[in-house]
């Protein structure tokens, strides 16, 4: 069973063969909006609607908050070679439910490109290595068959429709026993504060 964080605050990265993993700072916040303002990026998310500056703040906040209290969370996704920010990518615990998920999130001239599948599959190595989860799921609105494809390529299995976030979505999961992280490229650094 999860614990909280209980003060204890490390910076957790992870470099894979094309990306870093690492965590978002407030001055991520111009790049996530403008992101976050693209109504392709948003469509699948609940509300479905672009995020205004502030909305895309808020939502910062709580990234940052969520690292704060439970000691794990999601990255901001940067790409290597350019060092841009392209996304996000990591675990959030669910309040209702007490499960774990994985979600991705990728600025559209990203698609297509397998950043998803890799950046998710080093949140899935992390989650079951280091948090020692035993079972991970991951959420999709069931018309959304890009991000249901990639959990399947992430070995996840699907389980059920069920209402999440007052949406009726896929669910979709993975136990440590049944994830194999491959050759992947993985690199992790914890940064004691």
């Amino acid at each position: 069973m999860l614990q909280p964080n209980k003060g204890k605050s490390s910076s957790v990265m992870i470099e894979t063969a094309r990306l870093i993993l690492r965590p978002f700072a407030p001055e991520d916040l111009d790049r996530l909006a403008a992101i976050l303002a693209d109504p392709g990026v948003v469509r699948y998310l609940p509300g479905g609607n672009p995020r205004t500056r502030e909305q895309t703040d808020k939502t910062l906040q709580f990234i940052i908050g969520h690292w704060e209290q439970y000691g794990f969370g999601w990255w901001a996704i940067t790409h290597k070679a350019s060092r841009e920010l392209i996304g996000w990518c990591g675990l959030k615990l669910i309040d209702t439910t007490r499960e774990v998920e994985v979600l991705y999130l990728f600025a559209r001239p990203y698609w297509g490109r397998g950043y998803a599948t890799e950046a998710a599959s080093a949140s899935l190595r992390y989650g079951f290595q280091e948090l020692g989860l035993d079972r991970i799921i991951a959420l999709a609105v069931p018309e959304n068959v890009v991000s249901r494809r990639v959990m399947e390529k992430l070995g996840m299995q699907y389980e059920r429709t069920a209402n999440y976030y007052n949406l009726d979505l896929a669910v979709y999961a993975i136990t440590r026993q049944a994830f194999h992280p491959g050759q992947a490229a993985y690199i992790l650094t914890r940064d004691q504060r």
